[in-house]
């Protein structure tokens, strides 16, 4: 295999993105942390004191209007830390970029605030760009756009790359800059992300889960939920999946769905480096292949139609 055939490659990206990620792999986990772990306390924080007080709240309010209020002050404090942590966590999503360039550049990751200004001096337009992912989300999830939506999430993969890479680009450009790098390469790159999901979240989180159920970790966290899922109106619930025939639920099935479903959102949150970097590789090797059409500049255009009228 030539040189240039092993760089197209998805192996040579998985290869370098690991080389990249294990040989700064403290910076990394340590830059993840807060969005991660802040995310998790924020709702934590706020369902907890919202759920546990909520009864004592009714109790001592002579108005249902009034105890609302309490219960949704209750949870402020909690969400603010959420909203915090989540919008570090999107920025991230910029940053990293920006950090696998350094890295390919000088093999070292640091100054992690100003690779953040990549995404936060131009926050609105970030913003904007979020939300209409949001909206394309949505509606590719729906249940008759999944297959389609897939496809064309492929075709988009790219375009968090394309926002750090290619600032020029407005939205509409961004998009169809993923769909050009991405024409010709969907299969391949619906590999290299099938690799990565399974490895980078799946294997990972499960082989996480084992270890807790081994350790009795998970009856113990669960445990702990109990006090606060058994507070939940699941004996209404019941009533309702009863009447459609659908088995009934418990307070510990939903703390053991929360607390894997926690597990498996910090493994993908702490492990969102691997995947950024790989998709910045990829980004890089697609657009050496097919690169921006580059706009003449006016000046070049009448020098040459100077020249053409004195010929």
């Amino acid at each position: 295999m030539s040189k240039n055939k092993l760089k197209n490659s998805i192996w040579f990206v998985l290869f370098e993105g690991l080389k990249i990620y294990f040989s700064n792999i403290d910076k990394f986990l340590l830059y993840m942390l807060f969005p991660v772990f802040g995310q998790i306390l924020g709702i934590a924080f706020a369902m907890g004191l919202s759920i546990s007080l909520m009864q004592t709240v009714v109790e001592k309010t002579d108005s249902t209007l009034m105890a609302l209020v309490y219960v949704i002050l209750l949870a402020v404090p909690g969400l603010l830390i959420f909203t915090k942590a989540f919008w570090n966590y999107m920025v991230a999503y910029i940053a990293l970029n920006s950090m696998t360039e350094g890295a390919v550049m000088t093999g070292k990751v640091y100054d992690f605030q100003s690779h953040n200004e990549v995404a936060t001096r131009r926050t609105f337009q970030y913003i904007i760009f979020l939300l209409v992912i949001c909206a394309l989300s949505s509606v590719g999830s729906t249940i008759f756009f999944i297959v389609p939506g897939f496809i064309v999430w492929i075709y988009l993969i790219l375009v968090f790359q394309i926002f750090t890479f290619e600032p020029e680009l407005n939205l509409s450009e961004i998009f169809k800059r993923s769909f050009i790098l991405i024409k010709g390469n969907w299969f391949r790159t619906v590999i290299l992300l099938a690799i990565l999901v399974f490895f980078s979240i799946f294997i990972i989180s499960q082989g996480v889960i084992v270890v807790f159920d081994y350790l009795n970790l998970t009856n113990w966290a669960c445990s702990i939920l109990d006090e606060y899922t058994s507070l939940l109106p699941i004996e209404t619930v019941n009533e309702v999946l009863v009447f459609c025939h659908l088995p009934e639920i418990t307070a510990r099935m939903i703390s053991h769905t929360i607390f894997t479903s926690a597990i498996t959102f910090v493994i993908a949150g702490l492990t969102l480096p691997i995947r950024s970097i790989c998709w910045t590789l990829w980004y890089m090797t697609l657009a050496e292949l097919k690169p921006a059409k580059v706009q003449e500049k006016p000046a070049k255009r009448k020098k040459s139609t100077a020249k053409e009228k004195e010929e």
